[in-house]
């Protein structure tokens, strides 16, 4: 929250401290956008995600289908242990307990590299709405853009979220 104040306080004395000379006649534009709904409403953002999800969700089949196999070992264990002999059910066991060690590395690795790729497709996005961002800036004269999170208060009128999201998913 301090770091948050802290530049709307850097961004507000910078405008402040402009000269009132002809030179900065020109009257401040400033725009405001949101990157959570962009990255929550984008149909190129979406797509992006989709992707990802089609991914992890063939190696959660990969995952089930060998925690259903260890499922099934841990049964037979259960109802065949009785009359197996010592040695059999010791081997058993250590089976059971090397698949399911596996499955924790495997469930493991699954959420890091499921993390890695998110982070990096979020940045991916960002890197790239950035880029319209800027292209808007420019195109429409604006002094400065800021990130809604970081401001305090703002009018609504100078929301153009809504607008980087059509040209993002026109430029996709």
């Amino acid at each position: 929250m301090k770091r948050n104040s802290l530049l709307v306080g850097i961004i507000a004395g910078f405008l402040l401290t402009l000269p009132a000379g002809p030179a900065f006649a020109q009257t401040v534009k400033i725009g405001m956008i949101d990157y959570q709904k962009i990255l929550r409403e984008s149909g190129a953002a979406k797509k992006a995600r989709d992707i990802l999800m089609k991914d992890l969700e063939g190696k959660r089949a990969q995952y089930k289908s060998e925690e259903d196999q260890a499922r099934k070992l841990e049964e037979e264990l259960k109802k065949e242990g009785q009359s197996m002999t010592a040695a059999d059910r010791q081997e058993k066991a250590g089976k059971l307990e090397k698949e399911i060690k596996e499955l924790g590395r495997l469930k493991s690795d699954l959420e890091e590299d499921f993390r890695k790729k998110d982070a990096e497709l979020a940045r991916k996005i960002l890197g790239e709405i950035s880029g319209v961002v800027t292209e808007y800036l420019k195109k429409e004269k604006l002094t400065v853009v800021l990130e809604k999170r970081l401001v305090v208060a703002a009018d609504d009128a100078i929301d153009i979220t809504d607008k980087i999201i059509r040209l993002y998913d026109a430029k996709k």
